[in-house]
């Protein structure tokens, strides 16, 4: 027996995987993908929920701002449900557009996404355009947030944004269900590829920052008013989704859900809901966790009428539920408790519907729900405590009086005897009178100076006698002339100057402009030495609003009327700003309203330094440091370990100390470990810091350590000379793998066996960047029935041991 063999000087891989000698090591480099923590699926959603967005009212329009447009296809009228009155306030006619038509809005236009077609009309002429074609025959599904309106087309896989910024995205394969952040940016999942892809209101296609293992359903919603998640009801998770791919992951606390849960697209009260429709049971799942906080609340479970729930919407105090078995409303309030429950009314003998239309579920500019009948007769409005007021949708407003009115009071002045104009000549002398003290000559002089071809014609001179006689009043012969006229020839096309008159004797008001109203649902969000303004429309008040001004302690903005939204840059970071919005029109600045206390910060916090992963037989244990917090106050770190190689469960974790250990990995499954600081700003806001990540295998041998050492008999060698020569068949290389070590680390790896302890003073080689090693041409031996084994160190660092087995002759 020949003891193990090597050179006596030690050596130093150069480079990941790198052996001395010039031979190049098998070690595995392992390159970083995208982190997979949450999944995308179809399931049933809410067709044609809609998030209204605010518009103006032109002078003397009774447009409410808030509530719902509802098309009535047996009257072909588009009616608009004010939901604070509970009354229809106004109406558009449009003809043919057909059962099932959805209404979104923006600020300026409405859009009736009708099947095949797109018709427009503006909200303060009320005029209808003439109708677009729509890219799919498909009944589109509308969403809209302040200037952003979209039709999606699911089935034919193409997005449609109207308004003042157009755009339109074909992926051309069948869409998830889509949802909208209140920033006007559109989320949407590809069930082909996985993909979760977003437009942004100031885009013209579609990002798609990250992606979803095939195979697992879910769905998209939005909590608050922009942060999305994905909800996987496959690996019972929920992940925040953003810009930067996919980011907090929790656990969803439900026993039994199936693939085909049906997801709310807004959350209630903070919490995700969540209706399984094979055996009737809402559940309603707190969020707390997803966006930093800490919940001990656990998921609520109600029990709802046996039933066909496949379309459930968010007011975001209540939820509305439709049985489609009965075509039934249900509410429920934020704790599940069931508040109404009522039949939607059936459309009347008239009405032409289809067995394929179902009722409307909508949600408003206001929040609250718009139930319609499927023929759009009759509207339920729910409220923010779940509970149902009808409105009926079934009865055309009454005409309202025309303007000119004055048009025919021109045809009494020659029919002045008939009993419905005697009004209007008693008018006529109580006005010449009244004028005859001031000016009782200079009168009739001025009219015939206005016409002068009268002095020739033979009636002048009754004309002219009163001036020549003031002691005779003028009205009564002019009042005789007029009685006159009639009866004694046709009447005198030089005479209707004369009744005009009428007109001023019962004028309309003219409506009188005022400055514009409060800009509604002002808010912002303080970023890094800057802060962006959000706000709705004002009303005009009578006069179209040509801007807005944006003011703070220490500087002021103007925009144009149809921006909505502003970063203020160059504030100073600590220090806390109110900025006030106020609309303007020809008139002057209206009222202002007023964000919350914005406080800009120094941003996010750095990735954490140093950061190490090691894997061991299911389990990776992490370590790193501190990094700089940008002035903020540490809540903890954010860890993640995410399967994106091979089929394994993901997890995730809060941390409070600088290291942390995954258990229950699968071994084999590829894993991309992340982690992140949280901090919360000068505003008390959670801010999420930028990620560190690694990508790295778990392994399956090694005895349970966090890092792994596998040995193993090699390729035959021959090594030495004389007595301590090695020579096949006996002699061969130990192999050696090394997984989960520090990375770029210089270690001293050992050979031992039974007899010979140790039997070589060993080398030091360098593991590469993800703590990796092979070894198959540094160590020799032959050592016939001994065990064998080998030993790492490294300063600093725990002794990693390989396991060891018999060495075997051939």
């Amino acid at each position: 027996m020949k003891p193990l063999t090597a050179p006596s000087r030690r050596f130093t891989l150069r480079g990941p995987g790198r052996v001395p000698g010039g031979q190049r090591g098998r070690s595995e480099g392992w390159r970083p993908r995208a982190a997979l923590a949450a999944v995308v699926a179809v399931c049933m959603v809410v067709t044609g929920l809609a998030v209204a967005g605010a518009g103006n009212a032109s002078p003397g329009l009774s447009f409410a701002q808030q509530g719902q447009w509802i098309y009535n296809s047996t009257l072909g009228t588009i009616f608009h449900v004010n939901g604070s009155t509970k009354n229809v306030d106004n109406q558009v006619p449009l003809p043919g557009a057909g059962p099932g038509t959805q209404i979104v809005e923006s600020d300026k236009s409405g859009f009736a996404l009708a099947q095949g077609r797109i018709h427009e009309f503006g909200k303060s002429d009320l005029r209808v355009l003439d109708p677009r074609p729509a890219p799919a025959g498909e009944q589109a599904v509308g969403l809209s947030a302040g200037a952003a309106v979209f039709a999606v087309y699911r089935q034919a896989g193409s997005i449609v944004r109207l308004g003042d910024r157009p755009a339109v995205a074909n992926p051309g394969v069948p869409l998830g269900p889509p949802v909208v952040t209140s920033t006007g940016t559109l989320w949407v999942h590809r069930p082909d590829s996985g993909q979760l892809c977003q437009l942004p209101i100031d885009a013209e296609r579609l990002s798609c920052p990250a992606r979803a293992p095939l195979g697992h359903a879910g769905a998209l919603t939005v909590i608050g008013d922009d942060q999305v998640v994905f909800v996987d009801t496959t690996g019972r998770v929920m992940s925040t989704v953003g810009d930067d791919g996919l980011g907090r992951q929790v656990d969803l606390p439900v026993r039994q859900l199936p693939t085909t849960a049906v997801i709310a697209q807004n959350d209630v009260g903070g919490r995700v809901a969540i209706v399984d429709p094979q055996r009737s049971v809402l559940h309603l799942v707190d969020t707390a966790q997803l966006t930093g906080g800490k919940s001990d609340a656990a998921p609520i479970e109600t029990t709802l009428s046996k039933g066909r729930y496949e379309r459930i919407a968010s007011s975001g105090n209540s939820l509305g539920l439709i049985d489609d078995s009965t075509d039934t409303l249900v509410t429920v309030d934020r704790d599940g408790r069931e508040k109404t429950k009522r039949q939607i009314p059936a459309p009347s003998k008239k009405a032409t519907v289809g067995k394929s239309d179902r009722s409307g579920l909508y949600r408003g500019g206001d929040t609250r729900l718009y139930v319609a009948s499927r023929s759009g007769e009759q509207v339920m409005v729910v409220d923010e405590t779940g509970q149902v007021t009808s409105v009926d949708t079934g009865t055309p407003l009454p005409e309202k009086p025309k303007k000119p009115e004055s048009k025919p009071t021109g045809k009494p002045t020659q029919r002045p005897s008939q009993p419905p104009q005697q009004p209007q000549p008693r008018q006529r002398p109580t006005q010449q009178p009244s004028q005859e003290p001031t000016q009782p000559l200079p009168q009739q002089p001025t009219e015939q100076q206005t016409k002068p071809p009268e002095p020739r014609k033979p009636q002048n001179p009754r004309t002219t006698r009163p001036t020549s006689k003031p002691d005779r009043p003028t009205a009564r012969p002019t009042e005789k002339q007029t009685s006159e006229r009639p009866s004694t020839r046709p009447p005198r096309t030089t005479e209707p100057p004369v009744p005009p008159a009428p007109p001023k004797a019962n004028p309309r008001p003219p409506v009188q402009a005022s400055r514009p109203g409060a800009p509604r649902s002002v808010s912002g969000k303080a970023g890094v030495g800057s802060a962006v303004i959000n706000w709705d429309a004002a009303t005009p008040n009578g006069a179209a609003v040509t801007g807005y001004q944006i003011s703070w302690t220490g500087g002021r903005r103007d925009v144009g009327a149809t921006v909505r939204t502003i970063n203020i840059t160059g504030l100073a970071n600590g220090t806390a700003y109110t900025f006030t919005v106020r609309a303007v029109n020809r008139v002057g600045a209206g009222p202002g309203s007023s964000t919350g206390r914005l406080v800009p910060n120094g941003g996010a916090p750095d990735a954490p330094g140093n950061f190490t992963v090691r894997a061991g037989t299911g389990r990776v244990t992490m370590t790193w440091a501190r990094p700089d917090l940008k002035g903020g106050t540490l809540r903890g770190y954010d860890v993640a370990a995410n399967v994106t190689g091979g089929s394994g469960t993901s997890k995730a974790g809060t941390a409070t100390a600088t290291s942390w250990t995954f258990t229950g990995l699968t071994n084999g499954a590829t894993y991309r470990v992340t982690v992140r600081a949280v901090v919360t700003d000068a505003q008390g806001r959670l801010v999420l810091g930028r990620t560190a990540s690694r990508t790295i295998q778990v392994g399956g041998g090694g005895g349970g350590s966090d890092a792994t050492l596998t040995a193993s008999r090699g390729a035959d060698t021959t090594h030495g000379s004389g007595e301590r020569s090695c020579d096949p068949p006996g002699c061969a290389f130990i192999r050696i793998v090394g997984r989960g070590l520090k990375p770029n680390t210089t270690y001293h790896f050992e050979p031992f066996t039974t007899r010979w302890q140790p039997s070589n003073g060993g080398a030091d080689l360098t593991t590469d960047s993800a703590g990796n090693i092979e070894i198959d041409d540094r160590f020799a031996t032959d050592a016939p029935g001994q065990e064998v084994w080998v030993v790492a160190t490294a300063d600093g660092e725990p002794t990693v041991t390989s396991n060891k087995f018999t060495w075997r002759s051939s």
